[in-house]
């Protein structure tokens, strides 16, 4: 009988390490989240604003080289550009996966990030055709010092951004 409760308990001890072990090894490979958000202003007042809000998640300080924000299609998309052009060289995947327009939001010196810490990245997006979105989605890269390089999930960019230099035209 005692055997039996000492066989739980060590089950029990088991089950929890790997939980704990689990949950280490996943903040380890995923040691920070990003998510994109922005602004529009309507009444033209300012402009509108694109921001990276970036959490750390691990237990240590990270540091952030670099932040880009760049368009880019939904899967089927690309998977329909991909068999159009099946032989497409390797360095040109870029080309076809993302397209023209990119905001860094990180400048020469890196960004320090303590243990669960929250930052907002932010741009201010003016009303200029060199600004215009021509995707349908964006996506954020986030570059720590380490090397490693952490995507947000593509999130559908404003279609007022795709109309940029004829937004506050009236209709002739």
């Amino acid at each position: 009988m005692f055997d039996d409760f000492l066989k739980i308990c060590g089950a029990i001890s088991i089950f929890g390490a790997t939980i704990v072990l689990l949950y280490k090894a996943y903040r380890l490979v995923f040691p920070i989240k990003s998510s994109i958000s922005y602004t529009l202003n309507v009444d033209g007042s300012a402009p509108d604003s694109l921001s990276v809000i970036v959490t750390n998640r691990s237990s240590s300080t990270i540091y952030i080289r670099a932040c880009k924000v760049r368009c880019t299609y939904p899967f089927w998309v690309l998977a329909i550009k991909h068999l159009r052009r099946p032989f497409l060289s390797p360095r040109l995947y870029s080309n076809l996966r993302y397209n023209s327009s990119i905001y860094e939001f990180v400048d020469d010196e890196p960004v320090k990030l303590e243990p669960a810490q929250l930052i907002e990245l932010k741009r201010e997006i003016y009303e200029h055709p060199l600004n215009a979105l021509y995707g349908p989605m964006l996506i954020a890269f986030v570059e720590l010092t380490t090397g490693r390089t952490v995507r947000s999930k593509k999130m559908p960019s404003p279609p007022v951004w795709r109309m940029i230099g004829r937004r506050n035209r009236a209709p002739a």
